[in-house]
């Protein structure tokens, strides 16, 4: 391939060249992947098809024709071709030339993107992508990025460990599981996610992250924040363009809740986090070298496990075997990680560690092969937690009593807002509390027009205020509801730290 990456092809697998809405009925595009046209059209009742650029009459570029009915027009001399590539219309000849046709693509329309099977000796599919449940799931948001790199990068990225701290801010990793299966792969990993990307710097979560890979270029991600029982799904697709650049397509979802409009502002939260903690990895991706043979240490993650199945996907001269999938499937998944593991992975790492010499540089001058599937990822002290505050309110009402005094105007900031309360129940009350200029003024009734409105039962509120009820869960299982912006409540703990109740 490339100068950079040392591979003997482009992998082979399933790849995403588009979304659906790309190619509309009755239209033709030229897309370029894999250093190559491929000319996608749509018929007119809607059936897509992918074939290659040159008309096999007089070599024609085919993406500069048009479609008529069900049929490709080629803009040279009009032969018409089916979505199976056979010609079957010759406009001014009595018979059609004996297999005339254009290879075509095998391409699948499904979970909202358009994918395109690549073989670099044209064989058929060795495997199918399963269709994705999309029952209780919002609907795709998408993105398309181009980087300088390549496929398998994208998906190394999802078994590196070691560099979610330093890139993505979490605090600590343990890798719950590592299974492979032929063209599958699946990681588990349970972390402690810190909310910047979501606007909450100093809040960390607890986090189960479920990746798995069908072939190098097909990723689902999926998150569930243990805290909240909050759950989203990220697609990350990567295609090559050519030998150095892929495109990237992104599709992101979450579970629907309860509520309909607090589903919608936690998809927009995600989503946006999305789009600003992905791209991150770009710059280092398309400045970094590729090593065959890297120098792993413990705690980078099963990066040699990885590619070692990533090897299936290209036809090296002398390749070795892929792991039979029998094989795989009988290595049972990796148990959680317990203290005397870790211990044991601990001393293991301290006993194998490279030497190092005068000038402080590793001077085994090979792969470490004792990092290569290392399951415990340390990455440095747990950040502390938030301490519950020891002293809790006795009633929803010593909380609106001391609503002013707890008031920080620094984490208020120039925010000018409206917050008002509707509890309900046996300790029925409403509430609102006017932020303007750094001082807050409570009032009790409700105001006209509130920049967010809570509602829950005054019962519910006590406890979410006393630490007892997450307030996340409570509004995505519909025990409580929200009217207005989401990352104004997120900042409801600092504008009042709960810490000074009385």
């Amino acid at each position: 391939m490339g100068a950079r990456f040392p591979f003997p092809s482009f992998p082979r697998g399933w790849f995403v060249i588009g979304f659906p809405e790309d190619i509309a009925p009755g239209q033709v595009k030229t897309l370029r992947y894999f250093a190559e046209d491929i000319v996608v059209f749509r018929t007119e009742s809607g059936v897509l098809s992918a074939v290659d650029k040159t008309c096999p009459h007089l070599g024609a570029h085919l993406g500069g024709g048009h479609v008529k009915g069900e049929c490709l027009r080629c803009p040279f001399h009009d032969w018409g071709f089916r979505t199976d590539g056979v010609v079957v219309d010759v406009p001014y000849a009595p018979k059609i030339p004996a297999k005339a046709a254009v290879k075509t693509w095998h391409i699948r329309e499904q979970n909202g993107v358009i994918l395109a099977w690549y073989c670099p000796k044209g064989e058929a599919p060795a495997y199918e992508v399963p269709v994705l449940d999309e029952e209780g799931w919002t609907g795709n948001k998408t993105v398309r990025w181009v980087v300088r790199s390549h496929p398998q990068e994208v998906a190394e990225n999802t078994v590196d460990c070691s560099h979610l701290g330093p890139v993505h801010h979490v605090g600590r990793t343990d890798v719950l599981s590592v299974e492979q299966e032929g063209h599958f792969m699946r990681v588990v990993l349970q972390m402690e996610a810190s909310g910047a990307p979501i606007d909450m710097p100093d809040e960390f979560n607890d986090v189960q992250l479920d990746v798995k890979l069908y072939g190098i270029g097909h990723i689902v991600s999926s998150t569930t924040v243990l805290t909240s029982d909050m759950q989203t799904r990220q697609r990350i697709y990567p295609t090559p363009i050519d030998e150095d650049t892929i495109a990237i397509f992104g599709v992101s979802n979450i579970r629907q809740m309860a509520d309909e409009g607090y589903t919608r502002e936690i998809e927009d939260i995600f989503y946006r986090a999305f789009l600003a903690d992905f791209p991150k990895d770009f710059p280092i991706w398309e400045n970094k070298a590729y090593l065959d043979k890297p120098m792993l240490a413990g705690g980078d993650g099963p990066i040699g496990r990885y590619r070692r199945w990533c090897r299936q996907f290209y036809d090296y001269p002398e390749a070795a075997p892929a792991q039979p999938a029998a094989a795989a499937a009988a290595q049972p998944l990796a148990a959680p990680v317990t203290a005397i593991a870790k211990l044991k992975g601990w001393l293991r790492n301290l006993a194998q560690a490279p030497a190092a010499n005068g000038n402080g540089d590793n001077n085994s001058g090979s792969n470490n092969d004792a990092g290569l599937d290392a399951h415990l990822i340390d990455l440095g002290p747990r950040k502390p937690r938030a301490v519950a505050a020891t002293s809790k309110f006795a009633s929803v009402g010593d909380y609106f009593d001391s609503l002013e005094k707890r008031f920080n105007p620094a984490a208020a900031g120039d925010l000018t807002a409206v917050i008002q309360w509707v509890l309900t129940g046996d300790k029925a009350c409403t509430y609102f509390a006017e932020i303007k200029d750094g001082n807050v003024q409570r009032v009790a009734g409700t105001h006209p027009a509130p920049t967010i409105t809570i509602e829950m039962s005054a019962d519910d509120y006590l406890l979410m205020i006393n630490g007892e009820l997450n307030g996340a869960r409570a509004f995505s299982t519909g025990r409580g509801r929200l009217r207005g912006p989401v990352r104004l409540a997120m900042k409801m703990q600092r504008l009042f730290p709960l810490e000074a109740a009385v």
